[in-house]
């Protein structure tokens, strides 16, 4: 079905995926708006924006979780778990494997992610707790508030009863699901496994701890014009939610079941910069040697990278570290900042970003960042993506994840041969 890379490490195929963000449910609509260059960004409706400096957020408006669960479900799960088991299901029906689950539920890993977990639980029964006793707090509290709960909870409703993780790595939880789902793959723990993140951050105990910080767009006459990776006038990012999933599957298993892959994910590198808590090594040294790892990981030369999907926040401290190590590794390389149209869903993002790479491979069509006018005097000049590219000869893409802590992760997705 595919040749291996050069490593000899083994690789995973995409075989579905699912997504649930700011520019709709569903992984169609979600691409379709990405290549029509929409931005997801509005007014903040699940809060009363007013007493903060920021009005604006990725809202996943089209989101009803009984399409996906029960009412009863869904009441007893935080809106992060409901946004992680939504994107789960889909990649699972897209890629045709609920015979498998039931045949060999333990063959079938999970390992879904977030960065923070139950926020909104945990700041509606701290005020319950405070204003009626602890005698009203809700019996399911603690399965609505712990992060590892999208995972348990696809578990469930899925019936795999393979190994299950939820890795914590702040925004780059979604690379760091899918780069430990490709080594449970490797090691042959799992046939199948359902990797990806969620997050459910727009409250306003988040909202008002990213604008302590002065980390969040104030652009808020214009909310579809606020998230602007590598702009001169970017002033912060735009926070959002959402949830992205993708079914890997070891290439014999897909090709004994006559499942049509997407791409390949075959490599990744993970560093840590030691440098700040918010604040990633200003020359962007851990990027780019989580960059440099994830290649010698794939067995792929820096040549062979026609495209990067940059973490590209929209901030002055993120994006010219970012683009500064992507000058001195991959300068060739067409460089998009998806995050200008989904805003910045933190432990989310990975996910959604590693499905943007995984179909930009596909299709050969790069998606754009919207809004950047000028560039940045701290942003290197790169390849910028400002409209969606056919790119027919595009053959293997890298997406980076940087995380608050210094966390680096980078995925390297090939196409299918």
């Amino acid at each position: 079905m595919t040749d291996a890379p050069s490593n000899g490490r083994g690789y995973a195929l995409i075989t579905g995926t699912g997504a649930v963000t700011p520019l709709g449910v569903g992984t169609e609509n979600f691409w379709d708006a990405a290549l029509h260059g929409k931005s997801g960004t509005g007014e903040i409706t699940l809060f009363d924006p007013s007493p903060f400096p920021s009005h604006i957020a990725g809202e996943c408006s089209d989101f009803d979780p009984v399409d996906f669960m029960s009412k009863k479900e869904a009441r007893r799960m935080d809106r992060y778990a409901q946004l992680g088991i939504a994107a789960g299901i889909q990649a699972a029906e897209s890629a045709g494997i609920t015979e498998t689950i039931q045949k060999t539920p333990e063959r079938v890993a999970i390992v879904m992610g977030s960065g923070i977990g139950g926020l909104s639980t945990w700041e509606r029964e701290y005020k319950i707790l405070h204003e009626k006793g602890p005698n009203r707090v809700s019996p399911f509290l603690i399965t609505m508030m712990v992060p590892n709960m999208a995972a348990g909870q696809l578990a469930i409703s899925l019936g795999a009863t393979g190994p299950t993780q939820c890795p914590v790595l702040a925004c780059a939880t979604g690379g760091e699901a899918i780069a430990e789902g490709l080594e449970l793959i490797r090691r042959g723990d799992a046939d199948v496994v359902i990797a990806g993140s969620s997050e459910a951050p727009i409250t306003p105990l988040s909202m008002a701890g990213f604008c302590a910080i002065r980390a969040i767009s104030t652009r808020n006459d214009e909310p579809h014009r606020a998230s602007r990776p590598f702009d001169a006038d970017r002033d912060g990012f735009v926070m959002s939610e959402g949830a992205g999933a993708v079914i890997l599957e070891s290439p014999e298993h897909a090709e004994r079941r006559g499942a049509e892959p997407i791409a390949k994910v075959v490599g990744y590198g993970r560093t840590t910069d030691a440098y700040h808590v918010t604040a990633p090594d200003v020359e962007g040294r851990g990027v780019e040697r989580a960059m440099r790892l994830a290649l010698e990981d794939a067995g792929l030369s820096a040549e062979e990278i026609g495209h990067v999907n940059a973490h590209a926040t929209s901030t002055p401290t993120g994006d010219g570290p970012e683009t500064r190590a992507i000058s001195r590794f991959l300068p060739h390389a067409a460089v998009s900042g998806t995050k200008s149209m989904t805003g910045h869903s933190f432990g989310a993002v990975g996910a959604t970003e590693g499905i943007m790479c995984a179909l930009a491979l596909k299709h050969k069509i790069l998606p754009p960042t919207i809004n950047l006018e000028k560039i940045a005097e701290d942003c290197e000049s790169l390849d910028y993506v400002t409209e969606a590219r056919k790119v027919p000869d595009l053959g293997a893409a890298v997406s980076n994840s940087m995380g608050f802590g210094g966390h680096n992760v980078v995925v390297a997705f090939a196409t299918i041969e």
